[in-house]
């Protein structure tokens, strides 16, 4: 770990990870922290020669790694409330990791064959969701509540992906079509025991809408509608407001208590900008670069800024000069003693 001086904000950024390979915090519509803030986690690619590729924990103060899980292991995610996370090995067996200890408990399998086409989450009563590959090509939501046989819920000749259990509403799963860009109509909510699907954001010509995430109360969504503005709708898809709009914004993560959102600020459709991550609170309006970055070599380099559970620091990946992403931090309390 060092800690350096951003060259245009002024701020102290502390860097845990230098390559060569991608070192990758978690995608940011999961949890990064522990329960108590002390670790964040994040994935490592192996390196050249070496078996140490998989998901480690960092201790956010001292910069110690610990490895969780191996490469062998997919779609690792935390928990909302409980210091545990869910995993998912050789593509169906699904893992409970106790993140006190890091072991790990076998809670279930999905169908054989198949594949995740997101990371796995979890409602507050233990049910897990995700959407899947199933090995006859066809997309799907399945769920798996411990002890049970997984269900699918859901089948569809769509690419499903971004499958998220509303945190608080075991009943509810947020899903998208999946194109790699826009879509006539992105964003969809699943009910589980009706088997009902409806659009959320029901889209309109010309409108991109995109990078969609719950808040870890489970009643707001953000999203962004390209280009650069953020957009909280409610839990239920009928009220929807613009809480920021500014260049070239992506991938909106809010606040634990919903008052501040962070995003990150890309080169994208055409349009060069100095890279970085964007503070903005919600009541006013008012945003600030707080970190610079170097420029992304591909998506999933983007630095997909998150919130710890406090909501006093940010972690984000800063791509290096190769445009593969590291792993950095900054306090937020320096922030806002200029705020």
């Amino acid at each position: 770990m060092i800690e350096y001086r951003d060259p245009i904000t002024g701020y102290m950024i502390r860097k845990y990870t230098d390559g060569p390979e991608r070192n990758a915090k978690l995608y940011f519509t999961t949890e990064n922290f522990s329960v108590d803030d002390k670790y964040f986690y994040f994935n490592k690619n192996q390196t050249n020669g070496c078996n140490d590729g998989g998901c480690y924990r960092v201790d956010v103060e001292t910069g110690d790694m610990t490895l969780v899980c191996d490469e062998s292991y997919r779609g690792f995610a935390l928990d909302r409330v409980k210091n545990q996370a869910y995993v998912c090995k050789n593509d169906n067996e699904v893992y409970i990791v106790n993140l006190d200890d890091n072991t790990m408990s076998k809670v279930g399998e999905l169908p054989a064959g198949g594949k995740l086409t997101t990371h796995l989450t979890a409602a507050d009563t233990g049910r897990i969701a995700c959407s899947y590959h199933l090995p006859n090509k066809i997309y799907s939501l399945i769920i798996l509540d411990p002890g049970k046989e997984p269900e699918i819920v859901y089948r569809s000749d769509y690419r499903l992906g971004h499958a998220q259990i509303c945190p608080t509403d075991e009943n509810l799963i947020f899903y998208i079509h999946e194109t790699e860009g826009d879509a006539f109509q992105r964003t969809w909510m699943c009910d589980v025991p009706e088997r009902y699907v409806r659009p959320y954001y029901v889209e309109h010509p010309n409108e991109w809408i995109t990078h969609e995430v719950w808040s870890a109360d489970g009643q707001e969504m953000a999203f962004m509608k390209l280009r650069g503005r953020v957009m909280i709708g409610d839990k239920d898809g009928r009220h929807f407001d613009q809480a920021a709009e500014s260049e070239q914004l992506l991938h909106p993560c809010l606040s634990r208590d919903r008052k501040w959102i962070v995003a990150d600020r890309i080169s994208y459709l055409g349009v060069d900008v100095q890279e970085g991550v964007v503070l903005i609170e919600r009541e006013t309006g008012k945003q600030k670069l707080i970190a610079t970055t170097g420029s992304c070599k591909s998506g999933a380099d983007h630095q997909h800024p998150s919130f710890n559970r406090a909501g006093d620091m940010v972690l984000f990946n800063n791509p290096d000069e190769n445009g593969i992403a590291q792993v950095c931090t900054i306090d937020l309390k320096q922030v806002m003693k200029d705020w």
